[in-house]
């Protein structure tokens, strides 16, 4: 359902604890969406345990700066590319180490002392593309920060 909103009046009231309401940059409007109902699933919690332990690594502003630099650097080379920004590919990078390092790697309780103490390949992005987790590309060798 699109949302049509004429200037100068008031927009309508949506109720929020079943709608979703958001502005689209690519198609310059509003969109009002239903909220999905997803059944509560015991994988979910492993996932979201991930996920927040992956957000509290909180890496340093020179590696997420070295993401960003890797990120446009992709988006250059292919145009069909959709990245949103450098986490979503941190957190591929940080699955695709859990599968390729099993008994080394545990995404619950992963920290950042861990990552260096053990010189793990996401310590940084040059680390990375040597050791085969993300893919190289032109000038990767001076994206050295440290996690």
């Amino acid at each position: 359902m699109k949302a049509n909103i004429k200037r100068g009046k008031t927009p309508p009231v949506i109720d929020s604890e079943k709608y979703i309401q958001y502005y689209h940059p690519n198609l310059h409007c509003t969109i009002i969406r239903r909220k999905p109902q997803m059944p509560h699933q015991p994988q979910n919690d492993l996932y979201k345990q991930i996920s927040l332990n992956l957000k509290a690594l909180n890496p340093s502003p020179a590696y997420k700066s070295d993401f960003q630099i890797y990120t446009t650097l992709l988006r250059q080379k292919d145009e069909n590319l959709r990245i949103p920004s450098w986490y979503p590919l941190f957190v591929k990078l940080m699955w695709n180490m859990q599968a390729k390092y099993p008994e080394q790697v545990d995404l619950k309780t992963i920290t950042k002392e861990e990552i260096i103490s053990k010189n793990l390949p996401c310590r940084s992005v040059k680390a990375a593309i040597e050791d085969g987790l993300l893919t190289p590309i032109e000038g990767w060798e001076f994206l050295d920060h440290i996690i």
